[in-house]
Parts: structure tokens; C-alpha cells; sequence
């Protein structure tokens, strides 16, 4: 769901110049997004058909300018991988009003209901991040 949706507002804004791409520390390669999620996306108009999931690998640390980790559990896991990622790693909530360390609620084997909720309560995050992320990365 955030790397749909922040595709989404970076092809809003023309930054083609940002490439977005989500892996998770639990994923295996190549599954789609579950349906709840699907369905959820779609109501913001935001198409998931397409979708593929990635494992998490010491290589897409290393390329990535920016990291975001939706747990903290998930941002010391990246400190396993390859420690030298967590200078350029942040969780997801740091870019919400509702405090910083916060973590995501994972939704995964719940309804449409507990997607729309997670995918609300990181939706301001996603808009803060968007409108901060040439400032993070000056930053780096």
C-alpha cells in the first residue's frame, strides 16, 4: 500500500526522478498484494494488479538513497543485514503528527476494514514524507 500510494504522489508532482520499490524482511519474491489491500488501494484510485513482492537483501540496502521501515522490529532487522543502511533508514511514523517510533499495525490476515485503517493511519506519514524527501536526503 506505500509504495503504491507514494508512487502515486511522486507521478502527481512529475518526479520522475524518485524510483520507489518496497521489500519486506518477511516477503517471499514475487507474491501479489493480498486482496484486502487491493481493494483498499483501489478506492483511492491506485491500481495493485501489478504488484510483486520482494525479499529484503543486503543489495537494495545498499542502492537505496532513502530506507523507511514500517516497525522498529523491521529497522534492526535491516541493522542485521547491512548495519551501515540504518544511517539512512527511518520508520514511517517519524513523518506523522502523532509522534515519532511509533510503529505501523501490520493488517496481514485481517479484513478490509484493518487495511483501510492501517493504510489511514500512514497516510499522513507518506504525505509528509513526500513533501520533506529532497530535504532528508540533503540531510544525508
Amino acid at each position: 500500500m506505500c509504495e503504491g500510494y507514494f508512487r502515486k504522489l511522486c507521478k502527481a508532482a512529475g518526479r520522475n526522478d524518485i524510483a520507489v520499490s518496497s521489500a519486506g524482511v518477511c516477503a517471499c519474491d514475487g507474491a501479489g498484494s493480498s486482496e484486502q489491500s487491493a481493494e483498499v488501494m483501489k478506492e483511492h484510485g491506485i491500481d495493485l494488479s501489478g504488484f510483486s513482492s520482494s525479499t529484503l537483501t543486503a543489495d537494495l540496502l545498499k542502492d537505496a538513497d532513502l530506507i523507511v521501515a514500517m516497525t522498529s522490529a523491521h529497522r534492526m532487522h535491516i541493522g542485521t543485514i547491512l548495519p551501515e543502511a540504518l544511517d539512512k533508514t527511518y520508520l514511517l511514523m517519524d513523518f506523522s503528527s502523532h509522534g515519532k517510533g511509533r510503529n505501523v499495525h501490520d493488517p496481514f490476515g485481517g479484513d478490509k476494514e484493518m487495511y483501510s485503517a492501517c493504510f489511514e493511519e500512514m497516510k499522513e506519514a507518506l504525505d509528509n514524507l513526500f513533501l520533506d524527501i529532497d530535504k532528508i536526503l540533503k540531510k544525508q
